[in-house]
């Protein structure tokens, strides 16, 4: 299994999740994208960026693996499965919204980040992403931001920047993507259901390519944080 993580992550947010895949006998391998640990973004960066690296690491596994994505990641992992024929599965675990209705929900937020980010705000560029992209319900945001998980995201909220921005930029209608040729399976968090920018794509997606929908009751969009034990059983099942 090929692991692709998603925004406000890297590759070791997953190791919970790759150890028990390994328990259940998958090989899994999760690398950081670019923007992290050293891996610099380059200056063209956009998704065809991600794209043509994901193909490099394909390439380097060898042939059938299965190709499992989360939320950015996801989005990154559906674009490479419609360009390979060598995939044995594709899993994905709520997509993003992207372009015009990735825009719509966001507004200006991902601008406000970037502005943010250039006065070096690190910490008022991850609120922006936490309360204006990826919903943070009001309640929770001042226990969010003492946890370890807001310390543990700050290192990744400059490429998370440029990661939306790239999402925003690239149109992706997920009520016109054609079935893979591999059997696909999308998952997803029960209390993200009818939400944007994240649970209304995955129902559309789901339906759109015929795909096996896995609900997880009672998680959300990061269940490789919050469940990893349930969300291995929902890929390897």
């Amino acid at each position: 299994m090929v692991v692709v993580h998603g925004a406000l992550a890297d590759a070791a947010q997953w190791n919970e999740v790759r150890s028990e895949l390994v328990t259940k006998g998958h090989e899994v391998v999760a690398r950081d994208r670019r923007g992290r640990n050293g891996i610099a973004l380059s200056a063209d960066y956009s998704l065809k960026t991600e794209i043509e690296d994901l193909h490099r690491v394909l390439d380097e596994v060898g042939p059938d693996p299965v190709l499992v994505g989360h939320s950015y990641g996801a989005v990154i992992a559906l674009l490479t499965a419609q360009q390979r024929t060598d995939l044995r599965g594709v899993i994905l675990y709520e997509p993003i919204a992207t372009g015009h209705q990735l825009r719509s929900f966001v507004g200006d937020a991902p601008e406000r980040a970037q502005r943010a980010v250039d006065a070096g705000d690190l910490d008022t560029a991850m609120e922006i992403l936490v309360t204006d992209v990826s919903p943070t319900p009001p309640e929770i945001l001042p226990q969010y931001r003492r946890s370890r998980m807001w310390r543990s995201q700050l290192p990744f909220v400059a490429s998370g920047v440029a990661e939306i921005q790239a999402a925003v930029a690239h149109e992706l209608d997920y009520d016109l993507v054609a079935p893979l040729t591999v059997p696909t399976k999308v998952i997803l968090g029960a209390r993200t259901i009818g939400t944007m920018p994240f649970g209304r794509p995955t129902e559309t997606l789901a339906y759109a390519v015929g795909a096996e929908l896995v609900l997880l009751e009672n998680l959300g969009h990061v269940a490789h944080t919050d469940a990893p034990a349930r969300l291995a059983e929902a890929i390897a099942s």
